[in-house]
């Protein structure tokens, strides 16, 4: 039976009459045991499923690598565990997604689980500093993971301490089996697409055409009218120059492959063993592009893994993995370099010269006719580039003191090196005033997890057993970096820093951040029937004042398995029927460059003297966030678990939340970390997995669904004060990262002028922006989510798919306002093919108001594309993330090959998406993510792969 991996800390017991231990049978006898699924607990500690409380999810290793063309693991959950949303900023490959336990944990503070491997921490996030996007974890091959567990409540995280508020993930890697040796060889080649379509630009007939109506209705005119002015040079040479062009561009194909983006997914595994050692060693190459020219991402790995008996009494474990990544980057929002800017081109500029070269603009300015630059020129001169390598080791010494009392000793050195080099031509786009541009950034991680564990376990007759375990562990994270910019250099080609002869700018800066901590659990059960879990831990950190570097986490929960007792031990339907209450203590750490000390920084020259200048302001009563969740929850079994189903409630409250309050700049910075408030996360959990078919003349089918729902909401803030940045607001009683913009009403079907709501919300509607209310618009995180997946096989025949959806978030396009500008920007910034859909006397219920030069103000004074609803998106989807269908050769066929098991599969990933939001234009991966912002586009991937077992 395959390994599950659950990872609990705690539990609670229920306390009932004493007639509830008077059984008639027990469930255990020899005659009906069957193999228990061990799993591995918080720290190492192992249970059987039977001995477990808490809410955790589980994802075997094999769901994670079918969505191969996802380079990390963040990605490849979505949709796949009860209470858990994923969300990517970019279609970057190997760029930054984030994954968010039970809600939003923390406003300015840390939202994302922890990540352990094997048991230890490890580096999580984008590590770089001049790349748009990465993820140090798109270094990590999922085709070494056995499975991954994500812990949800108090119970199972509570024993991490001190930054566990957000939930933790722990990744298991395969290892090796006594036996003989295995070998495996698996290859995958694919193309890649755009997931959706994506925004279209306007082509230069339409173009055309909008900015004829445009200058009409400025000058009360018809738009032939228009047309005849701009040709005979009366409005201007900028308008004769485009009304007179024949050129036609299609900038979004000049930035963007043709036929798709290659991937490519290798991997080669040896495992085996004897009684005294098994091994297992393991080799990669990832090859990802975007389908947007000079982004990828390309990696290597290597994993060895050893486990040696050296005695009856000492065990010795080590794992090293190792890892090189190659990436190139893209420019997002609104740099010149950003290719996304396609939409920003005028169709009416020439992408090539006759020769086949690029158009670089006029030979004067270097520009193109609207003052920007040929972005798929840029994409060809410059690059964004990030070499990452790697090393983790993992060594684990296990001692057996006395039969029953054992102790382990755990050393894991993490070292990361990221070399970044960013090249900007002269010869065309930013570069080309400074003579070239190169920026050089080295930076260095060395972090090491220090853990020494004593465990006790004992039996008391069949019934009693008792385990406890006391933990110390200490954590250390150094960090060095590097960087130097200089401008000017002799030739093009020449690309390395010391060929630039003027440096612009240059520094260096560490940081060191440590914890440590002590922590006991301690567990019980009776015959599996009764639970009782407990854990508490105090932790130091290093980067807050003294008085505020300690804190204490605890949790404690409760199970009992009321199918174990009377007078459910008959029958023959229920199988287990688990209740569980928990409830706990837990911290959320502040970011590492987080530090709530007054700091100055010398780094300025005034006259040749160095000059300091304020970089944080004193707060000595600062502290970590505290997080206290609740569970309650219920397991069933039926049919000897061939269907299983799971509900849970949470409730989880953040206090003392931590947030960067604006400052006034007179003050030397601005803003001030503060424990401003309260936040309440708060939903519902179902799962349900049924083997629908088992083995019926060779046809299994086996069907997973799971849905969760989420409110949060802001409880309490300082002086009961909104908090309103930007578009944003921090409100007591609206979510986190809501909205706070004026609500647009659409087009006055009349005139063609802009209308918003007066108050906000409905009802009396305005044509003058001034006179619409800000309100709460909803926010970026989704409240309904979750994932449907189901496994079909017939004989050597299967079928696998797996869809997620989300539902109740929103998205913002924050370049909305140039793209749809309904005539303020149009002359210079072409924009959405979509503003087509705009007013006429005979189009009067248009998507966009009429467009007049320099902007539609309406009634008012400010134009119709100011920030609102207008550029607000429903973020509800449908996404068929995986679909598999494979064939497995086995016996006869493959007699004599050497071979024991050959697949060949067709995979595809991300290959249906459904929007409810017809207007959106942008991927509805956006979700957790503030704003559209121009980022790569996400992809569906179509892929053939062999694998091969020796």
């Amino acid at each position: 039976m395959g390994q599950k991996l659950l990872i609990l800390s705690g539990g609670l017991l229920f306390l009932i009459g004493q007639s509830t231990y008077a059984q008639k049978a027990k469930k255990d006898t020899a005659s009906t045991r069957e193999i228990e699924e061990v799993v591995v607990v918080g720290f190492g500690q192992k249970r059987t499923v039977k001995e477990l409380t808490g809410s955790v999810g589980t994802v075997s290793g094999k769901a994670i690598q079918s969505n191969s063309s996802a380079a990390s693991l963040d990605k490849a959950l979505s949709g796949r565990v009860a209470g858990v949303v994923t969300g990517s900023a970019s279609g970057q490959p190997g760029g930054a997604a984030r994954i968010r336990v039970r809600g939003v944990t923390s406003v300015n503070g840390n939202s994302d689980p922890i990540i352990i491997i094997d048991g230890v921490r490890v580096s999580q996030g984008d590590l770089t500093n001049n790349s748009s996007t990465a993820n140090i974890l798109a270094n990590l091959n999922s085709s070494d993971y056995e499975s991954v567990t994500i812990l949800k409540d108090a119970v199972s995280t509570a024993v991490y301490g001190a930054d566990a508020g957000a939930g933790v993930v722990i990744i298991t890697t395969k290892g090796g089996r006594k036996g003989k040796t295995r070998m495996s060889v698996s290859s995958e080649q694919g193309v890649a697409f755009r997931a959706i379509e994506g925004p279209r630009a306007l082509n230069t007939s339409e173009w055309q055409g909008l900015l004829a109506s445009a200058i009409s209705n400025y000058r009360s005119i018809s738009p032939s009218e228009a047309v005849q002015l701009a040709k005979t040079g009366k409005l201007g040479s900028d308008f004769s120059s485009i009304f007179n062009s024949t050129v036609n561009s299609d900038w979004r194909g000049a930035t963007q492959k043709e036929g798709g983006a290659f991937f490519q997914n290798m991997n080669a595994s040896m495992s085996g063993g004897t009684d005294k050692l098994t091994y297992y060693s393991s080799l990669g190459y990832f090859d990802q592009n975007s389908i947007v020219r000079n982004s990828f991402f390309k990696r290597i790995t290597s994993t060895n893994k050893v486990d040696f008996k050296a005695s009856d009494k000492m065990k010795i474990t080590t794992n090293l993995q190792l890892a090189y990544s190659n990436m190139n980057t893209l420019d997002n929002g609104g740099a010149y370099n950003n290719p996304m800017r396609y939409l920003f081109n005028r169709p009416t500029d020439p992408i090539y010269n006759a020769d086949g070269s690029y158009y670089l603009g006029d030979p004067k300015t270097g520009k193109l006719s609207n003052d920007l630059y040929n972005v798929a020129a840029l994409q060809s001169l410059n690059y964004s580039n990030a070499k990452t390598a790697r090393v983790f080791a993992n060594l684990q010494a296990e001692y057996k003191i006395l039969p029953n009392l054992v102790y382990r000793f755990v050393f894991a050195p993490e070292y990361i090196n990221i070399e970044e080099n960013t090249y900007d031509s002269p010869l065309h786009g930013d570069g080309t005033p400074l003579g070239g541009l190169m920026k050089a950034y080295n930076t260095r991680y060395f972090n090491f997890n220090v853990q020494n564990i004593l465990s006790y376990d004992t039996r008391l007759g069949e019934s009693h057993y008792f385990n406890a375990s006391l933990i110390q562990e200490a954590y250390k994270s150094d960090l060095r970096r590097l960087f130097a910019e200089k401008i000017r250099v002799g030739a093009p080609f020449l690309q390395t820093l010391d060929s630039f002869v003027i440096t612009s700018s240059s520094g260096g800066n560490k940081r060191v951040a440590s914890r440590s901590g002590y922590a006991v659990m301690l567990h019980y059960d009776y015959d599996k029937i009764f639970l009782l879990d407990l854990s508490g831990r105090r932790d130091a950190m290093s980067n807050l004042w003294p008085g505020k570097k300690n804190g204490n986490f605890w949790s404690a929960g409760a199970g009992v398995d009321l199918a174990r007792l009377e007078p459910f031990t008959s029958s023959s339907v229920l199988s287990q029927l688990k209740i569980s209450l928990s409830y706990g203590h837990v911290g959320n750490n502040l970011q590492s460059y987080q530090i709530p000390y007054a700091t100055y920084r010398y780094d300025k020259n005034y006259n040749g003297d160095a000059a300091v200048r304020v970089i944080n302001v004193d707060n000595p009563n600062l502290t970590w966030e505290k997080v206290n969740p609740f569970n309650v929850g219920i397991d069933v079994g039926l049919l000897k678990n061939r269907i299983t189903f799971s509900a849970a409630y949470f409730h989880k409250k953040t206090t003392d939340l931590v947030y960067n309050l604006p400052l006034s700049r007179a003050q030397g910075s601005r803003s001030k970390l503060t424990n401003v408030g309260d936040m309440v996360n708060k939903g519902f959990e179902f799962s349900v997995v049924a083997d629908i078919l088992k083995n019926r003349n060779g046809l299994n089918w086996r069907l997973g669904f799971n849905a969760s729902t989420l409110n949060n909401k802001i409880t309490k803030l300082l002086d009961h004060s909104d908090v309103i940045t930007s578009f944003m607001i921090l409100r007591e009683g609206e979510a986190v990262n809501t909205f706070y913009i004026p609500k647009w009403a659409g087009v006055d079907p009349s005139n063609g002028n802009p209308l918003w709501y007066v108050n906000g919300k409905n009802g009396e509607t305005t044509s003058n922006y001034n006179e619409a209310t800000k309100a709460p618009q909803g926010t970026t995180t989704p409240t309904f989510f979750g994932g449907v997946d189901t496994s079909l096989s017939y004989k050597g025949f299967s079928l696998d798919a797996q869809l997620s959806y989300g539902f109740g978030n929103k998205i913002y396009d924050d370049r909305g306002n140039y793209l749809f500008s309904d005539g303020q920007y149009t002359q210079n910034y072409p924009g959405y093919a979509a503003q087509l859909d705009y007013w006429t006397p005979t189009h009067p219920h248009a998507l966009n108001p009429k467009p007049i030069l320099g902007g539609n103000t309406g009634t008012g004074s400010v134009p119709a594309n100011q920030i609102s609803t207008r550029f607000l998106y429903q973020g509800d989807y449908l996404r068929l993330r995986t679909l598999k269908l494979a064939y497995n050769f086995k016996g006869k066929t493959i007699r004599n090959t050497g071979l024991s098991n050959l697949e060949i599969y067709l995979l595809g990933n991300n290959i249906w998406t459904w929007m409810r939001d017809k207007n959106l234009q942008y991927d509805p991966d956006l979700q957790l993510m503030r704003s559209s912002n121009l980022n790569l586009p996400p992809m569906k991937t179509f892929s053939l792969g062999v694998n091969l077992y020796f």
